[in-house]
């Protein structure tokens, strides 16, 4: 199951990737997600663990694969519920004076042909917390503060700059 999205924000890509490179703070922009932390003292480049305590007392660790400092970064995620692997990578590029966020996902459900049988519905799920989490990271960098309300509320964001 592979997934992309994008988001334009109305942002310099250097305050989008001092952001979005902070990677303990994604619970400020992703609802699933209660908290999370660094495993060790590293906090940014390739080796670096994150965990996330998600709701429902669920917990994801997730690693650094890649890390091109001002520009992406790439984390496989284990751990996640009725996933066997799951790999995401985050980009951004400077368009006209914005930012073009852009996330790509590829996803293998465990449980073989039920997790096949699963995928569209868990495709649907994931596109529209995807949606909500890209609404909350361009409300975050944009206003400078999080969302207090359900993300689902806030208005769909730009695909393109």
């Amino acid at each position: 199951m592979k997934m992309k999205m994008s988001a334009c924000i109305e942002a310099p890509k250097e305050k989008v990737w001092q952001i979005l490179s902070d990677v303990s703070n994604v619970d400020l922009w992703v609802d699933p997600i209660i908290s999370a932390h660094c495993e060790t003292d590293k906090k940014r480049g390739v080796g670096m663990i994150r965990v996330c305590q998600l709701k429902g007392n669920m917990t994801v660790r997730e690693k650094w694969v890649k890390w091109d400092e001002g520009n992406s970064y790439t984390y496989q995620a284990f751990g996640a519920p009725l996933i066997k692997s799951a790999r995401n990578t985050w980009s951004i590029e400077s368009v006209n004076g914005k930012t073009l966020l852009v996330t790509e996902s590829e996803v293998v459900l465990k449980a073989g042909i039920f997790g096949r049988l699963l995928e569209p519905l868990i495709y649907l799920v994931t596109k529209k917390m995807g949606a909500d989490s890209l609404a909350a990271f361009k409300y975050l960098v944009e206003v400078g503060r999080p969302y207090e309300g359900k993300f689902s509320g806030l208005p769909r964001v730009p695909v393109v700059c």
